[in-house]
């Protein structure tokens, strides 16, 4: 499996299932934002963190892929979807969601747009994490403090940031050496995170920092 991130919320994921191959593409963003959102994506299946589509730009892509942006359970090509929903604060909102995927083995917990710290039966729900996803810029999205916080309750065995500072972005966003400073962990930075789940660390955490694809 290979997990690339293009800013943002924004990863990719491409995986092996038998002979089948797999794209899964998370929170495509527009051009508001001041980065510019590749034109070449063909996913599978698109994982969208809040049910109203308008949010994101879906004809960013070659195809039509397949989008969940509804609590559920799913299957496209291999990959296992669990879309779990992230109540909004005064409740009348449509919900945020977060993700559990199982691909090649193993679970991907992805919490590309939440605004704030899980509830424990919402942990519970996520369930054992090898892999997580987690937004740490703070902005309208969790703080590197409270992405902290919730590693240390959900205990994934590596962590992928999103949702910090880039060159171009327009928003203000903390950075992801200010958010490892917060950290006790082995850092690797790359362009990618190339990992099957014989290579998941036995015990110390690892933290895969990535370049913008």
């Amino acid at each position: 499996m290979q997990i690339f991130w293009h800013g943002m919320s924004c990863v990719r994921i491409e995986a092996t299932h038998g002979d089948n191959e797999a794209v899964l593409v998370t929170d495509p963003y527009g051009a508001e934002t001041g980065l510019r959102f590749p034109r070449t994506l063909k996913p599978d299946v698109v994982a969208l963190s809040h049910q109203d589509r308008k949010k994101f730009p879906l004809d960013s892509f070659e195809n039509e892929p397949f989008v969940i942006n509804d609590p559920g359970e799913y299957e496209v090509n291999g990959i296992f979807a669990y879309a779990i929903a992230v109540r909004s604060a005064d409740e009348t909102h449509p919900h945020h969601l977060m993700y559990r995927f199982e691909i090649e083995g193993m679970s991907i917990g992805f919490l590309g747009n939440l605004k704030r710290p899980l509830t424990d039966e919402e942990i519970e729900k996520l369930g054992n994490i090898d892999i997580l996803l987690i937004p740490v810029g703070g902005g309208e999205l969790i703080t590197a403090k409270q992405a902290v916080d919730i590693i240390k309750l959900v205990e994934p065995r590596v962590v992928v940031p999103l949702a910090f500072h880039v060159e171009g972005l327009k928003q203000e966003l903390g950075t992801a050496d200010a958010f490892c400073k917060q950290m006790v962990c082995q850092r690797q930075d790359s362009n990618k995170l190339k990992i099957a789940k014989k290579d998941l660390p036995a015990e110390d955490l690892m933290v895969a920092v990535l370049e913008r694809a």
